[in-house]
């Protein structure tokens, strides 16, 4: 069929314009699998043809080339497509289909010249990339939108027409190849040659229009999630707002019925609890807010925790609400708990089962609450380092449906618009999932509507010992003294939480000064000494963190308060740095009367006892460093050891809380050798001590161990300033 041969030049044309046109596409749609693909079947397409019009030349080298390049090209073009619409690709089907080919290419090129075999494998190659292309075609998942689908009816016309032309070649192909001229052909020939040019056109216009289309799908799936995230986000708000109202107003309500009514110590006892739990309803809801917005970042801080402990608590927190509502709220210990503590997120675990049982506890209306916790049982081949432990919350309330229980736990999604969300609902079960998914569980739900629901969840906990307190070997006399006698400076801008503060301290009988800026509270210390700084951490002039770095350089180390930062910051990070440079304590706001109480009578009593330097230091080892180095020198490196140990014990915490124990031991012991070089002899006991604890699995009380490290290089400090004097 010689007119095949006198259409190549035309046909190359078109498969030229088609690669580059193929190739601007890739430029275009690169992210889109399966075009790269495409553009080189295009590109090989194209050389197929240049090479089939040279063939008159080295007929059998040209041959063979140009059969190899169509396989090369069909490979590619089917190759492209399974990416395009993500089907598995066999790569053992191709090595097969290509020994094959080559073999007969080879063999009718360059031995037996026989053109109808070469058209026929050519034609069976196509024929089989054609059938693989339509298959990946009819296994893809078919799509919603309409330009997709059209895009794709287009694809499978052009690879019947491919399969058409080719096949009607086929039945047409001449034995004896013989010379025609164009105006010897008929109508039919005219039509075939035509379709024949534009082979390459065709499907160079379905790959685009795949490509086009698969571009507007996926805008138009974004810009449907963009839309249902801002109905959601809205519909979140409009629920917060509520939410945030119905506590406020009952606050200023209840405070305003406290001015009205008469003094009856009952009735105002009763409002007070009411604004009290309001109060704490909002900080709740804060909490939770902040917690979901910081998404995965949210971290497990590991720590000794006894889960029979943690339960009676929250069952002492929520049993008032049950009672109110006239439910049983019960729990369920098992007894091998009581005695058992395991290392894990000691802020999260409550977190979750307050949510899951404030939930159960809502959306009861009659019959009882269950909390229950169980150890399940492991193969005794096992080593029982660890233990799988299983949380349960029963209740017989409402019950979810099954088309809640499919988007229960999406961010602001929650299946009773009606209740509030400051007790959980909303967004407390997808803040509870990300809690149980970073503690290492999931968080599962069965429940039937009109029975009751039940949510499980199961963590394999790592079984560690009872909390231990560092030792402190520095030998304390006690002197007379008593709180009363300590001087406290209260940095607080906001004269609301300035009178709540007062209240606080009314009774303590401690001298309290109040200023409400930075400035002011550095002119107050120049005036007088104080033994504690109530800080808060936002001011108008400053950020009271790099405030008391800089007041630090210029105290004398005897002369240094006791820091308390008060804060609002919920990300734990922020209050690991406040610690970790010269903040001794963070409370976080609203502040506890109790707890400040406690924590200024533990500053107190620790105030009012004298460290004997020579209890700590060994003084033969001091006496030589000041031998052997420049005293200015000394005192420079010593003058900043307190910040280094900032560091060096935040490195410390660190390590332990991944638990890479051989690195940990190794920083351990440079330290131990650092400190006895130094002549901190009771530190270096303690770091001695703290490593045997850690070999033997302890858990270590690092803050108390910081702490007391910054008290051996203060009491250094100190010392060698009395010796060079």
């Amino acid at each position: 069929m010689q007119e095949l041969h006198f259409a190549m030049p035309i046909m190359s044309l078109t498969a030229i314009i088609s690669a580059c046109v193929m190739t601007l596409n890739w430029f275009m749609y690169q992210t889109a699998e399966g075009v790269k693909q495409w553009m080189y079947s295009m590109q090989l397409m194209a050389l197929t043809c240049l090479l089939l019009i040279g063939i008159s030349y080295q007929p059998e080298v040209i041959t063979f080339t140009a059969l190899i390049c169509l396989f090369a090209s069909f490979y590619f073009f089917v190759n492209g497509t399974e990416k395009f619409f993500k089907v598995s690709h066999s790569a053992k089907l191709w090595v097969v289909m290509g020994c094959i080919y080559i073999g007969l290419s080879a063999w009718y090129s360059f031995i037996d010249s026989n053109r109808a075999m070469r058209y026929i494998a050519a034609y069976s190659l196509v024929s089989m990339a054609m059938g693989l292309s339509i298959r990946a075609l009819m296994l893809c998942v078919s799509s919603q939108h309409q330009r997709t689908n059209l895009s794709r009816w287009g694809f499978l016309i052009a690879c019947l027409s491919v399969f058409a032309v080719l096949s009607i070649h086929l039945v047409s192909l001449d034995a004896k190849p013989n010379t025609v001229i164009l105006s010897s052909l008929n109508t039919m020939q005219v039509l075939v040659i035509a379709a024949t040019v534009c082979l390459p056109i065709i499907l160079c216009v379905a790959f685009n229009l795949l490509c086009g289309a698969q571009q507007l799908e996926k805008m138009a799936v974004l810009a449907q999630k963009n839309q249902q995230a801002s109905l959601l986000k809205g519909r979140f708000l409009t629920m917060l707002s509520h939410e945030l109202r119905t506590p406020l107003n009952a606050i200023v309500g209840h405070a305003d019925m406290l001015k009205r009514i008469p003094r009856e110590p009952q009735k105002h006892a009763q409002l007070c609890d009411v604004i009290s739990e309001a109060a704490l309803s909002l900080s709740d809801l804060a909490n939770q807010v902040l917690l979901q917005a910081k998404g995965e970042q949210v971290g497990a801080q590991l720590k000794p925790t006894n889960l029979a402990e943690q339960v009676h608590s929250v069952h002492e927190l929520l049993l008032p609400l049950a009672k109110n509502k006239g439910l049983s709220f019960k729990i369920r210990i098992d007894e091998r708990l009581n005695a058992l503590y395991f290392l894990t997120d000691k802020e999260s675990l409550p977190v979750v089962l307050k949510n899951l049982v404030s939930n159960a506890i809502k959306y009861t209306e009659q019959g009882e609450v269950l909390l229950s916790v169980s150890v399940q049982e492991q193969n005794e081949q096992v080593e029982q380092a660890s233990q799988l432990i299983k949380f349960s919350v029963e209740d017989t309330g409402v019950g979810l449906s099954q088309s809640a229980l499919d988007y229960i736990f999406e961010p602001f999604a929650s299946s009773h618009l009606e209740h509030n969300i400051s007790n959980s609902a909303g967004f407390g079960l997808s803040l509870s999932k990300q809690l149980v998914d970073n503690l290492g569980g999931e968080l599962m739900v069965k429940s039937t509507v009109n029975k009751g629901t039940t949510f499980t969840f199961m963590l394999n906990l790592p079984v560690c010992d009872a909390p231990v307190q560092v030792k402190q070997k520095a030998q304390l006399s006690e002197h007379s003294g008593t709180l009363e006698s300590n001087r406290i400076l209260i940095v607080e801008d906001n004269l609301l939480n300035q009178e709540v503060l007062k209240h606080y301290l009314q009774d303590s009988k401690m001298t309290c000064e109040y200023v409400q800026t930075l400035t002011e509270a550095s002119a107050a210390i120049d005036k007088q000494s104080f033994n504690v700084i109530l800080l808060d951490m936002h001011l108008p002039d400053g950020h009271g963190l790099a405030w008391w770095q800089s007041l630090q350089t210029q105290l004398k180390p005897a002369q240094t308060p006791t820091v308390i930062a008060l804060t609002g910051d919920a990300d734990e990070q922020a209050q690991q740095t406040y610690l970790q440079h010269g903040i001794t304590y963070c409370l976080e706001k609203p502040i506890s009367g109790a707890t400040l109480l406690s924590v200024l009578e533990h500053i107190g009593t620790a105030h009012k006892t004298q460290i004997n330097p020579l209890q700590l230091l060994d003084e033969q080892v001091i006496v030589q460093l000041n031998q052997q180095y420049d005293s200015h020198f000394l005192n420079t490196k010593l003058m900043y050891l307190a910040d280094t140990f900032d560091y060096e014990f935040a490195q410390l915490q660190g390590l332990a809380d991944i638990q890479a124990l051989d690195q940990l031991e190794v920083k351990l012991q440079a330290l131990i050798k650092e400190s006895s070089e130094l002549g901190l002899k009771a530190l270096a006991t303690a770091l001695k001590e703290t490593s045997e604890a850690v070999k033997a699995k302890q858990v270590i009380d690092w803050r108390a161990l910081h702490h007391y490290a910054k008290q051996n290089a203060l009491a250094l400090q100190n010392f060698q300033k009395q010796f060079t004097a």
